[in-house]
């Protein structure tokens, strides 16, 4: 018999909307609307034998339908629908700085009009106001243009002639142009909605909720949740149990569910996969019969680990099939994904031929299920971000999605593609879990919302305004549905308690617009306040965070004196670098392994490049060999990939050198390249070697490779920058 596989795919933007303005503060709910929630659900559509689950978080729903039907707009739009000759100074320094906020590489440099206004652009080498000076009215509207149709999905050019045109065009767009593509951009969000209602009616696909303002739930139910998985955590000052918030955002999901996508939904994803026992009731009332969540939970839950050395898979009878649970007087069902499946997916296909990760990727699945180890209830689950991944393939993912759905189809494989609400409606789960462990599918805790200080800090915030808005309820003595602007406060703390905001608060992420969400967060908390007449306590003007927003990376600040022995010589021999945190940049996504690579460090003397990285000592790795350079665990190779000059790479692999100079280093084919790689991995590159004139950009990538076959470019977007210095340079920089 075959082998049943859930494909889940969840769907989620932060809720946007500035209650001052009207407007989406950015756009990524419509730009993802016309690229991944509409080119999704075609693909899937274009193979009739498919089926799979969609997660559609029910305040990024209500965002695409406020575009569609209500003529929402945000800043990047407006200044697309402006005449580029009625740009403003201002507005064209917006458009210039925001309006290349695509992958690079997948989404820029692959049309050439857009990578030579990329070119021009000079990033990291001037602000957008000098920048200003080369680009004509002619390349602003390109510009214009060109942000928005890199967006569109590829499915898109097929049904759109209009698209294609403008794709081969190219170039000195007109303002014609322009409002054809918009008028298509607006006809792609108007069928997202009922594309995904179509696909559910014929059982292609099942539509799940999540609650409204995607809160972790657990932590509105009870935030001494957090303490389980992280007993020694400081919880925010004034916490409660907050049952009746928490109810308010399930109760709302599952009605806008069933109002606008056709039918109240049986399965959900808890934001963030977040469970805990007090959940279990609360959704089991709001008709919920399933619910997916991570296999660190399982495996917690069971006090049993589920996988050996280098993640093997030891315990697939337990894995892979559905629990039952029963706390608080109710019955859920339980799926539980496998994170290293999703993890391909997510992060490492990207970078594979499409039909071999499909047919990698099916290999596995049947792998995973051999000899079917829970019988008839044998059940593999892959559940991951739907949106994000595909930015960082070749042509959004779809050669690989349509070779794997065209795979598993027809069932020809042994790998048959199910529902997740058909598999546990027709083979109830018979395996019960005793007790379910509170935490999220990272790390199977909640440190994200609640570990740092300054989530607890914007906890307080939530607690202090609902203190006054209960105190204001209790006075005015109504019913809150009956009073217009007491439903619309609440509304607005409903939203402040939305997991997004904690997302980008602390030390674990960044978006590199931490003060644009910290500043959105208390404006909807401001605006509970004004709601009710009042005037907004000063509290809310205090940032969230009161440490400077981490930047991608920073650049380098003084000349280098590097000794090349690959260890940290002393303190201040990295001390001018530039840095870059790659387990900061984890952005929207998070992967369940930590990056091969911990940080990278980069400068200049006066003649050299020098890059330095550090790697993770808690990856996995056979011990090495006895030699002189010993090897670090978990990494095999790294590349050095040069985007600025465009071509040249470095390869570095472990092994015995083919020749060692008298400092050890490893020769790598290049005139004056020196590496040695110990306790960290450092490399000096003669800018001659790179033929770069002094005063030139350079822009390089990070490419690891690691025994566990993982392929992980850092940065995931676009490269490290900056410029060879001036030959003057050490006149010009000194560090104390």
């Amino acid at each position: 018999m075959s082998i049943s596989l859930a494909v889940f795919w969840h769907q989620h933007q932060p809720y946007y909307k500035d209650q001052g303005t009207g407007e989406m503060v950015m756009p990524w709910v419509r730009l993802h609307g016309i690229k991944d929630y509409y080119g999704m659900a075609r693909l899937i559509q274009m193979f009739p034998g498919m089926r799979c689950t969609i997660n559609l978080v029910p305040s990024m729903v209500a965002q695409v339908l406020d575009y569609v039907e209500h003529g929402a707009t945000d800043p990047y739009l407006r200044r697309t629908e402006m005449p580029a000759d009625a740009l403003s100074a201002e507005d064209a320094q917006f458009v210039l700085d925001g309006f290349f906020m695509a992958h690079w590489d997948r989404m820029v440099r692959p049309y050439s009009r857009y990578g030579e206004l990329l070119e021009r652009r000079r990033f990291g080498r001037r602000p957008a106001a000098r920048a200003a000076e080369d680009f004509s009215v002619q390349d602003l509207r390109d510009l214009q243009i060109w942000f928005n149709l890199t967006w569109f999905h590829p499915l898109c050019f097929e049904e759109y002639e209009a698209l294609r045109v403008l794709r081969e065009k190219g170039r000195d767009f007109s303002e014609a142009d322009k409002q054809a593509m918009l008028a298509v951009q607006k006809d792609v969000l108007a069928k997202v909605v009922p594309l995904h209602r179509e696909l559910a009616e014929k059982g292609q696909v099942e539509l799940t909720t999540t609650p409204f303002y995607h809160p972790i739930l657990p932590l509105l139910l009870d935030m001494e949740a957090a303490l389980e998985a992280m007993p020694r955590t400081p919880l925010p000052a004034g916490h409660f149990r907050n049952v009746e918030d928490a109810e308010a955002h399930v109760a709302k999901a599952v009605r806008f569910h069933e109002k606008f996508l056709g039918e109240a939904p049986v399965g959900m994803w808890p934001a963030e996969g977040s469970v805990s026992p007090a959940l279990v009731p609360l959704v089991a009332r709001h008709g919920i019969k399933w619910i997916a969540t991570d296999e660190e939970i399982l495996s917690a839950s069971l006090g049993q680990g589920l996988r050996g050395g280098f993640g093997r898979m030891e315990r697939p009878d337990l894995l892979y099939r559905p629990w039952r649970v029963e706390l608080g007087g109710a019955e859920l069902d339980l799926v539980f994904r496998d994170h290293q499946l999703s993890d391909l997916v997510g992060f490492q296909y990207q970078s594979w031929d499409g039909d071999a990760a499909a047919q990698d990727f099916v290999a596995r699945i049947q792998k995973a299920g051999e000899g079917r180890p829970c019988g008839d209830e044998t059940l593999v689950s892959v559940i991951l971000d739907g949106e994000n991944c595909w930015e960082h393939y070749p042509e959004q993912g779809v050669k690989f999605l349509k070779a794997l759905y065209g795979r598993l189809q027809d069932d020809r494989l042994g790998v048959a593609p199910v529902r997740v609400r058909d598999f546990v409606g027709r083979q109830r789960p018979t395996k019960k879990l005793g007790k379910l462990f509170s935490g999220s599918w990272i790390n199977h805790d909640f440190y994200i919302w609640i570990g740092h200080r300054d989530d607890r800090k914007g906890w307080e915030y939530v607690y202090r305004v609902r203190d006054d808005l209960v105190r204001e309820t209790e006075a005015r003595g109504v019913p809150v549905e009956s009073d217009v602007a007491l439903a619309k406060a609440w509304e607005q703390l409903y939203i402040a308690e939305g997991s997004d905001w904690f997302w980008w608060y602390g030390d674990d992420h960044t978006s590199g617009m931490d003060d644009l969400f910290d500043r959105l967060f208390r404006d909807h908390l401001k605006a509970v306040y004004r709601l009710l007449g009042r005037k907004p306590p000063l509290f809310l003007d205090s940032p969230i965070g009161q440490e400077q927003v981490t930047k991608r990376f920073t650049p380098p600040s003084a000349l280098l004196h590097i000794v090349m022995d690959g260890k940290l010589t002393h303190y201040f021999e990295w001390l001018g670098a530039g840095s870059y945190r790659a387990d900061k940049e984890h952005g929207a996504m998070h992967a369940a392994a930590a990056p091969l690579v911990m940080q990278i460090l980069f400068g200049y003397d006066k003649d050299h490049l020098f890059i330095r990285a550090d790697f993770h000592e808690s990856h996995p790795g056979e011990p090495a060999p006895a030699r002189e350079v010993q090897r670090k665990p978990g990494v095999e190779k790294v590349r050095i990939l040069f985007a600025e000059p465009n071509g040249p790479e470095l390869a570095i692999g472990y092994g015995p050198p083919l020749q060692s100079s008298e400092e050890g280093a490893w020769p790598v084919g290049h005139d004056g390249v020196l590496v040695v790689w110990g306790e960290i991995l450092e490399c000096r590159i003669p800018f001659a070697t790179l033929g770069l004139e002094r005063g030139k950009e350079l822009a390089f990538f990070l490419e690891a490779s690691g025994v566990d076959g993982r392929v992980e470019r850092f940065p995931r977007g676009s490269p490290l920058v900056l410029q060879v210095p001036p030959a003057n340079v050490e006149e010009m920089e000194w560090i104390v």
